[in-house]
């Protein structure tokens, strides 16, 4: 910017001090942006992450180009850098945020298209799309033309993120005037990340088309030779007998003469494997990851049976990675320690977990090593297997239990429903190619003092006739119970004393001849957590959060109780609501870790990546940070906000250390204002070893009472503040 005289400011310095100021100036990415130099940055590039974060309001050079309408840089960080869209800055705004409230209709434009994240609250409560509100249409009308987009035309051409941010989810199961479902629009055109994002909502597998010849989505999906979409619809527990009106099922369906061989190989591979595992009763899905790895995709997914061993998971791992002599496996950074030969996989995950609970969520993620870790003999087998008094149970089933026979006599040409009180059997059609005599003994509300199963609302035993035959190619039934959503199936995984289900088939009956419960999950925070009873202490299980107000006013969910005397330290760790149940499963764990949810754990873009050196640390992101100061781990740039109901929450974890097992380092957040009891030089610890650290409870910050009050707040300073720069006088 030039005078009238036609000099910068830097030509007026007053003396060299304040030139070399300017220099230093010039040299900085934020500066260069702020005045729009592309040139500059085309020349040179970038010598700094994309992400970091500049001044006292935490900016990125993306939301310094989207706030100053500099469309081209805008560009050139998303495009060329992969810039974060969706950081937020010390106010919590997204570049979309500051793009919206300055009213850049092109950046806002261009944003929306690139996914950038809608839904973010700023401190104040306000969306981006709020802060454009001031402008009348202008804005606005760009995110109702987003949540207006074909739905279906999405399904055939992504990106999943529309689904993510726009999309209403009662519509999942919705077709169009040709009666063809999203679902199978995603499979005839093989959007995987979308087809995925359907299922994980709740889509039907197995929805028809409304016309002849009333193919499912798996039909299409093999036939156009996607395989990653078959496995994942079988995975989802697509039913394989299903037949279409030319009176034939997936397998015998042809796979289209426009598929290249490869394709059409992995997908009859897939399709005759799953069929194989049918036959086999192996049911128990297995995925296992590398441990150099550097991305979530499993370099082994199969299926294992309840008494599968070391021996059963290496065998099926060398069909795809080679004969290893010496592989080692840990669930989320623990080491899995097999006593003898016979010991089942089912048995040492469910003791070498951190959670110490009864259920186990299929699919089981492992991670391969070549070696034995440091750590492995460390964090092998953490917990005692759980009591399981089986006799009891079948003498209850016995002397209490309601028994009802069912006959399937072939061929059951539509679907049959059998409910017994609240319990629903679902059959699908052709579920199976004979006669089959079930009897199902059913008892609501066991005795917990006999059946042990927290949340346990009713225990069911299925046997088949011993006389039936071919019952391996018998479809499972779909099992539900009236009124009762939050109730999740389990199966007893015999002869173990664990109980395991399906986190993506959690409907579908896994065998026939066990013993089954529904179990009660409740809503901790409705939509956004729910849990089992056997994860947290209440004194009420449906109202598990308490008042507190140390270390600072909030509610709180207590895990366990604070083992003082092994663990003496307390310390908090900031987190975000949606990875709160993997935390409580796995705990915290190291960068690199595979969860028990198949996530690959690393530093955020923004943050210092692994293997870099900082504060004087080799490796310095290779730890778990914690801090003794509670309002250093609820700041931004460690906790995430969100809504629930009208107020904004942040969740931090209040955990306990053992002594002398961390180091400390001084605030590396420049912005964080210290509160008292701080101490700046040592705020935060980093811890190398997970087995040092104990969670004892969820904490739930208030930071914001009433997003509406924040809202209406925001809007009226923003309106005054426009009407004030038009030149009008505006009253109170």
């Amino acid at each position: 910017v030039k005078d009238q005289n036609n000099n910068t400011a830097e030509d007026q310095a007053y003396n060299d001090d304040v030139t070399k100021v300017f220099i230093e100036l010039k040299q900085s990415a934020y500066i260069r942006a702020a005045a729009n130099e592309l040139d500059w940055f085309l020349k040179n590039g970038l010598t700094v992450h994309q992400d970091a974060e500049y001044f006292s309001h935490r900016e990125t050079l993306l939301h310094c180009a989207s706030k100053k309408d500099f469309y081209e840089l805008v560009r050139w960080l998303v495009e060329r850098y992969e810039a974060n869209m969706d950081l937020v800055d010390l106010n919590g705004n997204t570049p979309l945020h500051l793009a919206a409230y300055s009213g850049h209709i092109k950046i806002v434009d261009y944003l929306l298209n690139r996914g950038c994240d809608p839904t973010v609250k700023n401190r104040w409560g306000t969306t981006a799309e709020d802060e454009g509100n001031k402008y009348g249409n202008s804005i606005t009308d760009l995110f109702k033309c987003m949540r207006e987009r074909d739905m279906f035309e999405m399904a055939r051409t992504g990106p999943m993120w529309w689904f993510d941010y726009y999309f209403n989810n009662d519509s999942k199961d919705l077709c169009d005037s040709n009666g063809v479902s999203l679902l199978y629009y995603a499979c005839r055109y093989g959007q995987y990340t979308v087809v995925k994002w359907l299922l994980e909502h709740g889509a039907n597998v197995n929805i028809e088309v409304k016309h002849k010849p009333n193919h499912t989505p798996l039909n299409v999906a093999k036939f156009r030779g996607h395989a990653l979409v078959v496995e994942l619809l079988l995975e989802h527990g697509a039913d394989v007998n299903m037949e279409h009106d030319f009176g034939a099922s997936v397998f015998e369906d042809e796979i289209s003469k426009e598929v290249n061989r490869d394709a059409a190989a992995k997908t009859k591979n897939i399709l005759l494997k799953y069929h194989h595992h049918l036959i086999d009763h192996k049911l128990i899905d297995i995925y296992v990851y590398e441990s150099d790895g550097a991305d979530d995709e499993p370099i082994l997914k199969t299926k294992l049976g309840l008494s599968s061993t070391y021996q059963d998971l290496s065998r099926e791992l060398s069909t795809v990675s080679g004969n290893f002599k010496n592989s080692y496996f840990s669930i989320a950074g623990r080491a899995l320690f097999f006593e003898t030969k016979d010991t089942s996989i089912i048995s040492v995950v469910g003791r070498s977990r951190y959670t110490n609970s009864k259920f186990i969520d299929t699919p089981i993620c492992l991670t391969r090593h070549k070696t034995q870790s440091n750590q492995s003999t460390s964090h092998a087998l953490i917990h005692q297997e759980p009591t399981l008094n089986l006799r009891n149970i079948r003498k209850k089933l016995i002397s209490d239990g309601k028994i009802k026979f069912f006959t399937s006599k072939v061929p059951l040409m539509k679907k049959r429903d059998i409910q017994i009180d609240n319990l629903v059997f679902s059959f699908s059609e052709n579920s199976s190619n004979s006669d089959i005599e079930l009897k199902i003994t059913t008892i609501f509300t066991p005795n917990p003092e006999i059946v042990d199963i927290p949340g346990c609302i009713c225990l069911f035993q299925t046997e088949i006739n011993s006389n039936s035959t071919n019952s391996s190619c018998f479809q499972r039934p779909l099992v539900s119970m009236i009124d009762k959503p939050k109730a999740r199936l389990y199966t007893l995984a015999q002869p173990t004393p664990f109980w395991f289900s399906s986190s993506v088939r959690r409907a579908r009956l896994p065998l026939i001849g066990g013993i089954h419960a529904f179990v009660l999950h409740f809503d901790i925070i409705p939509k956004q957590l729910t849990l089992p009873a056997d994860v947290f202490i209440a004194a009420t299980l449906e109202k598990p959060l308490i008042s507190r107000d140390k270390p600072i006013p909030c509610k709180c969910l207590i895990l366990r109780k604070h083992n003082s005397t092994m663990f003496p330290q307390v310390a908090y760790h900031g987190t975000t609501i949606n990875v709160i149940q993997s935390i409580l499963n796995d705990g915290l764990v190291l960068p690199g870790t595979v969860t028990t949810n198949g996530k690959r754990i690393n530093p955020p873009k923004s943050h210092i990546a692994r293997e870099k050196t900082a504060f004087g640390v080799s490796d310095f992101a290779s730890a778990i940070f914690l801090s003794p100061s509670v309002y250093y781990s609820a700041d931004p740039t460690y906790a995430k906000t969100f809504s629930y109901g009208d107020r904004i929450l942040v969740p931090v974890l209040e955990c306990s250390v053992k002594s002398q097992c961390y180091s400390t380092n001084r605030c590396t957040v420049p912005t964080y204002r210290n509160h008292k009891g701080d101490d700046m030089e040592t705020i935060e610890w980093r811890v190398k070893d997970p087995q040092n650290i104990e969670i004892n409870a969820i904490l739930f910050i208030t930071k914001i009472n009433s997003i509406d009050a924040a809202k209406m707040e925001r809007i009226i300073k923003a309106f005054i503040l426009l009407k004030m720069r038009e030149g009008r006088t505006v009253l109170k």
